[in-house]
């Protein structure tokens, strides 16, 4: 069986291949991925059950005998002509062509008992024969570069029996995040993955149940159903012992969601479409009412502008378009008239210009009486609107903003059109603040929002504060900040114990191991990139220091004398191989050391907790369990600083030793001086 890691080798070779070669290279590696996989499991599927039958029943099927086991054995159809080495045999001029009629055939041929063509669009996405956009009459993708894929590719087995779902998915994972680390900077990757870290404290602190249906309305890659499917493997044993629904509103990476699904072996139904203006869930016998989950998690676009789709471009009085510093147009909304058909925004309507509260009250409409959820949303949605003033109060007469009152429904409930509660509930469970600049595409902060509509009886009218944006509790990289294992640690136990000595005690003997065993997996994966990185680069060197060795051994097996330039030639290809050999082996030795710190610190951490728990001014500047009494003081206001003290101390100096070390200075000083002065005097004499 091949391991996940040599998986992702072939996937990383594939990736060199093809980087810019095309834009979006990874919607091609993973589509042909895919692809492969279907066709090696299916003929597979086909020679098992042919074994199959002939141990059960001592001869080989007839053709017709044959042609019912084929059609019971798969899940998915592949029609003549359309397998992987048909196109694999395709001559290189008709290779593109091939794949396309391939993918092709197999989107028309696989249809659900509704008559849902349930592969198209996700084994298709890609237009592998698309001509080139120059109008030279080629290719788009080069005959040469998919012919150097296919054969790549080729050399892997993906069918059952050299290739687990788990290997398989946890490859595809893993590349789907390089893609990700490839393209902090741009704004896609954080269209389709959310940090790994951030899912991992989302998914156990919400801890997913045997028989919960889940669902992410931006699913993005899938990276929530993926985890809260292996939380539940780990638990129960069984990673489909929940049912998996996601929504995505870009093409591609709905499809890649899709993929994600079929190559962890997990039956989920992923829909296409904007989750607000057209949400695809609804209660079977009600399309305007929005089906109710048992958890939901998400990581939605960070303030999103003009969600509704309704805004206009605002004008001058000359009917000039007025834009912003970033060269877009300013938008104006309608003021009044706005209803939603699904009757989401109970809390009040979010404003058109933001769209923040627009999804975390379809989040809320999503959960069932008693469900749950964790979404990532901008620290914005904590403080953002202000209460309403009296004229005495602000001198102002100031009417409460449509966040403020959203924000406050959260933490006390529902209010009628008179600003009567129609419901007292508390829904907001805990609060945690991220760094800065931790996830793709954007720098704008970010927090964790825990909701829980059925919270535990002397937690009802308590929200945990956790501040796991302190200096130290996250390591800077290029262009963005990154959690490591002993930072999930730390806000994970926060999060389980709500101050518990006891319970965070337990909680830190469950994780050790595991984060462990990541901290290691990481670096099996960074051990295979830096061969990857560097297998070529050796190869040559030490194939260029073989020839010039040749040269010399050649010359003198004639009994002639080399040349300068070619015992120099040799001297130089060994001096490349040993640069390239240590280089290698520094980056190795780098990666191993720093696996270990990361093991040591979470030893480390595990004490840091113990010792903060057990001191009541320590414990104030990691977490605060606030009353709604002092949320009601601070006018609902959730910014962390106003419950936790965020302060960094500064570091205490010790006066006598300051002072010592002071003197030690002057009298450096004196002494320098006087040589000096002693110096000048010699000179002058």
């Amino acid at each position: 069986m091949i391991t996940k890691q040599a998986l992702g080798s072939t996937l990383f070779g594939m990736a060199d291949i093809l980087r810019d070669k095309v834009e979006d290279y990874k919607a091609y590696i993973l589509s042909l991925l895919f692809f492969k996989r279907l066709s090696d499991n299916y003929e597979w599927e086909n020679k098992n059950s042919i074994k199959e039958f002939e141990q059960n029943e001592g001869r080989l099927p007839t053709v017709k005998e044959q042609a019912v086991i084929y059609s019971k054995k798969h899940d998915f159809k592949i029609p003549d002509g359309c397998f992987w080495q048909d196109v694999r045999d395709a001559p290189i001029d008709k290779k593109n062509e091939a794949l396309h009629k391939a993918v092709n055939g197999i989107a028309d041929a696989n249809v659900d008992k509704n008559g849902k063509f349930f592969l198209k669009g996700v084994i298709n996405t890609v237009r592998w024969n698309e001509p080139s956009p120059d109008g030279s009459g080629g290719k788009k993708l080069s005959p040469d570069v998919l012919s150097l894929l296919v054969s790549y590719l080729d050399a892997v087995d993906l069918s059952n029996k050299n290739t687990s779902v788990d290997v398989l998915g946890d490859a595809y994972e893993y590349l789907i995040k390089r893609f990700a680390d490839e393209n902090k900077g741009g704004t896609t990757a954080g269209q389709f993955y959310t940090p790994q870290e951030v899912v991992d404290i989302i998914v156990r602190y919400s801890k997913p149940q045997k028989g919960n249906i889940v669902y992410d309305p931006t699913c993005g890659s899938g990276g929530f159903l993926i985890n809260a499917a292996k939380y539940c493997k780990a638990n129960y044993g069984n990673q489909k012992a929940i049912r998996l629904f996601g929504q995505e509103d870009v093409w591609n990476t709905w499809a890649i969601a899709n993929i994600n699904m079929i190559l962890h072996g997990l039956d989920a139904r992923i829909e296409k479409g904007d989750t607000i203006l057209d949400p695809k869930f609804h209660e079977d016998d009600n399309e305007l009412e929005i089906k109710k989950f048992d958890l939901v998690m998400a990581n939605f676009p960070f303030s999103q502008e003009n969600w509704w789709k309704n805004g206009k471009p605002k004008k001058d009085k000359k009917g000039k378009v007025i834009n912003k510093k970033d060269g877009s147009p300013q938008l104006e909304y309608p003021k009044d008239g706005f209803t939603d058909p699904y009757d989401r925004f109970v809390y009040g309507n979010p404003p058109f210009s933001n769209g923040d509260f627009a999804f975390l009250q379809h989040i809320v409409a999503s959960m069932k009486k008693e469900g749950k959820a964790g979404v990532v949303c901008p620290q914005g949605v904590l403080f953002r609107g202000q209460p309403e003033k009296t004229e005495e109060e602000d001198g102002q007469n100031r009417k409460a903003d449509d966040e403020y009152l959203i924000r406050r429904g959260f933490l006390q409930g529902k209010i009628d059109h008179n600003g009567e509660f129609t419901e007292m509930h508390n829904i907001v469970d805990a609060v945690v603040v991220l760094p800065g600049n931790l996830f793709y595409g954007t720098t704008i902060p970010g927090s964790i929002l825990f909701l829980n509509k059925n919270k535990p009886e002397d937690r009802k009218d308590k929200v945990l504060m956790v501040y796991a944006a302190k200096e130290g509790w996250y390591k800077e990289e290029a262009n963005m900040n990154v959690l490591l294992p002993h930072d999930i640690l730390r806000i994970s136990t926060i999060l389980e114990s709500w101050g518990d000595l006891e319970i965070a005690q337990e909680w830190i003997d469950s994780q050790k191991a595991r984060l462990k065993a990541l901290i290691q997996e990481d670096l099996d994966y960074k051990l295979l990139e830096l061969e990857e990185e560097y297998h070529e680069d050796l190869d040559t060197a030490t194939l260029k220091l073989e020839k010039a060795q040749k040269v010399v051994s050649d010359k003198e097996a004639d009994d002639k004398t080399p040349t300068k330039s070619q015992l120099k030639a040799v001297e130089t290809a060994k001096a490349g191989l040993d640069k390239l050999t240590k280089e290698k082996d520094e980056k190795i030795i780098n990666a191993h050391e720093q696996s270990e710190k990361e093991r040591v610190a979470i030893d480390r951490v595990e004490q840091e907790l113990i010792d903060m728990l057990q001191d009541p001014e320590l414990r104030k500047r990691y977490f605060s369990v606030v009353d709604m009494e002092e949320l009601d003081e601070n006018e609902f206001n959730l910014n962390i600083p106003r419950y936790v003290d965020t302060f960094e101390p500064e570091e205490e100096i010790d006066l006598k030793e300051a002072i010592a070390e002071f003197k030690s200075e002057i009298d450096k000083e004196k002494y320098t001086d006087k040589s000096f002065y002693e110096l000048l005097k010699t000179l002058n004499q």
